[in-house]
Formats: structure tokens, sequence, C-alpha cells
């Protein structure tokens, strides 16, 4: 304990002793720190703030729910796109500045998300405010003007494709209508029998399901065509096709999810949506495409080789219609079972009754078509009308008119503490390099011999002795 207290002292007698070398170099460092601050070049921050929204409606939702257009976490798919080159080429150019490259604003540029919330915060640091203010806001409009023309597009591909089926369906419902109607005055029948139209209105209503169906089908495919083009022109591995389909998994989970899809539709035509086997079904069916999902995300991850900024909002797309692909498959092949065993229940009917019943059904599934098509042509019309984004402005960027850097206060803090320890550590480094003989353990160390004697230090001795007496005189006064 006592050696310890003798370690302290010594240190407090070396700090004492350098004293005004440690209160120069804490000077010497506030004030260089103190100076660098006064004359840097003062930075501005300017920031905007956006929320995501939740997508409406596009070609992926007009048929079909569970394929999002930008795949998952939209948000971070939206910040690597506003870091993408076109967009920043497209920023520079409009502001007409020389200096302003692609690369450059990169650097300049932060986009990060409110933690917990769709926001995303847009800032840029610059020495001239006004540049910062204009390079975010134009940031801001050229996004928006991307994101809407992007959904311009989706929608405009939804309406013209629902307008070309459209006309091939009411051509033909025409003719069906026709041929129907020449049957019966041919063979002179009015109506047919009661058992047969329940059965026919029940095929025609499978049919049509049937019918949906292979239209979203052929929806998808052209969504996943519209995709892998759009994968090309990112100079990106493009992912096969066949590669999915011939996975081992893929076809185990397809095919179970088939099996399911038709015990789910036989179950439906004996109990109500709410019965506990048709909910029992309907989890493990969104289990197994839970799983499919997995396996397809896996597998296409595996077969790319590198993602850029705008191939990972068309990495989640093709994912996510991949997987619906697949589902439709399997509902297909479910509808298809049921269609085939309903249509075995008319075989026993004789030829007449059983064309009259083809031709019924034929009418009323073209007809269901084209209502259907024809609502869905006008929600089209009403989605593309809307001209809206899925990304709202909550805060544009004003004029900042208090720098962020550098911050005076916090570095001249910042430097007395520095300023500190560099004048101990100097110091001590001093003294540990200083080999002067100060004490008789040094002379004892030096010398390998011990000291007889030692010759104090009269001006400490008077010193001393004027403290003492200068005591004696006050206690006796005192007294």
């Amino acid at each position: 304990m006592e050696m310890e207290e003798m370690d302290l002292r010594e240190y407090w007698q070396i700090i004492v002793k350098r004293k005004r070398l440690i209160l120069a170099v804490f000077l010497l460092t506030v004030l260089a720190v103190a100076i660098y601050s006064f004359l840097a070049t003062p930075i501005y921050e300017a920031f905007t703030t956006l929320i995501v929204r939740e997508a409406g409606m596009g070609v992926e939702t007009i048929f079909f729910d569970g394929a999002s257009a930008l795949g998952k976490n939209v948000a971070q798919n939206y910040i690597q796109i506003m870091k993408s080159r076109t967009i920043l080429e497209r920023v520079a150019s409009d502001l007409g500045r020389e200096d302003l490259t692609q690369s450059a604003l990169e650097k300049a540029i932060t986009i990060q998300s409110v933690q917990g919330s769709d926001v995303l915060k847009i800032s840029m640091q610059s020495p001239e405010p006004a540049l910062a203010q204009a390079v975010v806001n134009k940031l801001v409009d050229v996004f928006l003007d991307w994101n809407l023309n992007y959904r311009q597009n989706d929608r405009r591909a939804a309406r013209e494709f629902i307008e070309g089926q459209l006309q091939k369906v009411e051509l033909d419902l025409r003719l069906a209508e026709e041929r129907l109607q020449a049957f019966k005055e041919e063979q002179g029948i009015v109506a047919p029998t009661q058992e047969m139209a329940a059965v026919v209105t029940q095929l025609a209503s499978l049919q049509s399901s049937l019918t949906e169906l292979n239209v979203a089908k052929l929806e998808t495919a052209e969504r996943i065509r519209q995709v892998r083009a759009s994968l090309e022109e990112q100079d990106e591995t493009l992912i096969s096709s066949t590669t999915i389909a011939d996975n081992r998994l893929v076809t185990e989970y397809r095919s179970r999810l088939a099996d399911l899809e038709v015990r789910l539709a036989s179950a439906r035509e004996k109990y109500t949506d709410r019965h506990p086997e048709i909910l029992a079904l309907q989890a493990e069916i969104d289990n197994v495409r839970r799983k499919l999902t997995e396996e397809v995300e896996r597998v296409v991850g595996t077969e790319t080789r590198t993602l850029n900024t705008l191939y990972r909002e068309l990495y989640g797309t093709l994912i996510n219609l991949e997987v619906e692909a697949n589902a439709l498959e399997a509902r297909e092949a479910a509808l298809l079972a049921i269609i085939a065993e309903r249509e075995r229940e008319l075989s026993h009917l004789p030829a007449q009754e059983l064309e009259l019943a083809r031709l019924m059904r034929e009418a009323q599934v073209l007809e269901e078509l084209y209502i259907l098509l024809r609502t869905r042509l006008e929600e089209a019309r009403i989605s593309e009308a809307m001209e809206t984004a899925d990304v709202q402005i909550i805060d544009r960027a004003v004029l900042p008119r208090v720098p962020v850097k550098p911050r005076i206060k916090l570095n001249i803090a910042i430097g007395a503490v520095l300023g500190v320890f560099l004048g101990v550590g100097l110091a001590f480094l001093l003294e540990f390099l200083d080999n002067t003989v100060k004490t008789k353990e040094d002379v004892e160390r030096a010398l390998g011999l011990p000291v007889l004697g030692q010759i104090p230090d009269l001006e400490l001795a008077d010193v001393a002795s004027s403290g003492r007496s200068a005591r004696r005189r006050g206690r006796g006064l005192s007294g």
C-alpha cells in the first residue's frame, strides 16, 4: 500500500515538475483546433423526407393477389433505384452543373430509411447551401417521375392486355350463342331438363373459373417475359425457367399443392368456407405455398451472379411471379380433375341432350368471362387515369441557414481533452528519457555501492524551517 502511494506521489511530482510543458501543449492544441474550426469551410446539409405508400392496382393485382410489382422490401429497393446511374445522371443533367457527376452525387447523397416506418430521408452535405437544396429536391422530382412512369406502364400494359382478351371473348360469345340457337331450332328443343340444367350450370361455373385462371396464366407469363427482358438489359444472368421447373423440391411442392387444391375444391362443394376441414386445407395450402416461395427464391438466388441497383426490384418481382405461376398450374390441375368428373356424369345422356349441354355450357362460360373482363377493363382504365405514384413527399428540402460542420464548441472541447492527454503523455515520455541522477537510489543503481551520506538542499531546508517557525509563532499568538 505504501509502495502504491509512493508511485502515485512520484507521478504527481512529474506532473508538477513538467506543468509548464503540459500547459503549453494544452494551449497549443486548443489554439490549433480553434483556428482550424474557425477557418474551415462551413458545410450545410439539406434534406427531404418521403413516404412509401402501399402499392395500388397494377398488372399483377388485376387477376390475382400476392405478387408485388416491387417484391419484398419496397423501401430498400427504392433506395437502390435512387442511387442508380440512370437516376443520378438525369439529376446532374437537369441541374446543368459540369462539376456534378454521377459518382460525385453518389458519394455526397445519403439515403436511409427511418427505422420502424416506411419513411425515407434523403440528405446531402455541401459547402453551397443552395446546391444541396437543389440536388435533393431534383433527385426527389426525378425519382417521382420515374416511379409514375413505371406504374403507368404497368397499368397501360394491363389495360391493353384486357382489351385484347375482351375482343376475342366477345367474338367467341357471339358465335357460341348463334350455335346454341341454331341447334335448338334444328332439334326443336325449347329448354333442357332440370337435372341437366343443374349439371350444366355447375360445369359452366367450373369452366368459367378455369378460363379466368388461364387468362391469369397468360398475364403472368407475359409479366415474366417482361421481367426477363429487363434483366437482360441489366447485363445480368437470365434465370432459366427449366432450372426452376426441374428442381426436385419445386416439383414436389407443386404436386402437393395440386393435390391440396383438388381436395379443397371438392370440400367446398360440401361445406362452407368456415368449416374446420376447409380452414385446415387452406392453412396447409398456405404453408406449401410459403415453402414453394422459399425454394424458388433459393433457386433464383443461386442462379444469379451479381446484383446491381435496379436488379433488386426485378429480382423480387420474378420470384413472386414464378411462385404464382406454379400455384396457378396446381390450381388448373385441380379444376381440370373436377371438370372431368362432372363431365362423366353427363356421359350417360343421349347424344342430342349431350350436345345441347355442351353448347349451353360454352355459352354460359363465355358470358361470365365477358362480364368479368368488362369489369376488369373499367378498373384498369380508372387505375390508369389516376396517374398516382406510390411515393409521396412529406417535406421538401429548404435552404439551410446554419452549417452542420464544423461544430466549433465540440471541436474545442475535444481539443482540450486531447491537449491534456498529449501534454501529460509528453511529460512522462521526457521523464522516461531523462537518465540524469536525481536520488540516492539512482546513485546506488548506477554505482552499485551504498550511499554513506548526502548533502541536503539548504534552500529547501531554510524554506521548511521558516515555515515551521511561522506556524509556532501563530500558535503562540493564538494562546
